[in-house]
């Protein structure tokens, strides 16, 4: 039985153009077992059958990798993680980054150093904070390589993540399809944190035929001071 979930990780993963072993596949089943142990507890995800897990959450979080992108750096810093997507499938994925998960959560956090343990990781640091008292750190403007996939809206995400991005870095932000408006309305944000959109990328989830959309940002000036606002001012009142 074991083997037959292995195979079908690898004939997943196959079907989104990654190319994995034998364990990281044991590494991905066992993270969806630990997902499905502890959702009820955690209120994690809403999908429980694997193929939907594989798709919408584990392999999605390793589209740009299946579009051809590379690595931005080899610290990767993953915004408001929750179960972890997309910073631990790319740890999965990469396992000799360096990968910090932040989330002001603490049933997340919880969960996170659960699965951080029980798959036996190194170099991955869990950060129990706001991101926008993180962006306030030493840690500011230091990353070349941030994430976020469900963190919020474009205009409110940019205000958050940017600060934490070097210049030269990049951001990534998973979106759907209604991404437009929302990039509109961030453009002014985008501008003022010193980022500047580099890459539209468009994919089709494999089985499902679902549209996404990948958005690569490039941080091309420093930041203004005066950003990020005071925890939960960015979501109050976005600009």
């Amino acid at each position: 039985m074991e083997m037959e979930l292995i195979e079908e990780i690898l004939n997943s993963a196959a079907n989104w153009n990654l190319r994995i072993s034998k364990e990281q596949a044991f590494l991905f089943k066992k993270y969806y077992q630990l997902l499905l142990n502890y959702n009820q507890k955690f209120n994690l995800t809403r999908l429980i059958n694997m193929q939907e897990v594989l798709e919408e959450h584990f392999f999605d979080s390793l589209a740009g990798f299946s579009n051809g992108l590379e690595r931005a750096g080899n610290e990767l810093l993953d915004l408001g993680s929750g179960a972890g997507f997309p910073g631990l499938p790319i740890k999965i994925y990469l396992p000799e980054i360096k990968l910090f998960l932040l989330d002001s959560a603490r049933k997340k956090i919880v969960f996170l150093k659960k699965i951080v343990a029980e798959l036996q990781l190194d170099n991955v640091f869990i950060l129990h904070m706001r991101a926008e008292d993180y962006g306030r750190s030493e840690r500011r403007e230091t990353f070349s390589w941030v994430t976020a996939r469900a963190l919020a809206p474009l205009n409110v995400a940019a205000e958050i993540v940017l600060p934490l991005v070097k210049k030269g870095g990049f951001f990534w932000a998973f979106k759907g399809p209604n991404f437009a408006s929302e990039l509109k309305d961030a453009a002014e944000i985008i501008k003022r944190c010193g980022g500047n959109l580099e890459q539209i990328i468009k994919y089709f989830l494999p089985q499902t035929k679902k549209e996404r959309y990948l958005l690569i940002f490039k941080k091309i000036a420093p930041t203004e001071e005066r950003f990020p606002r005071r925890p939960g001012i960015p979501q109050k009142r976005p600009l």
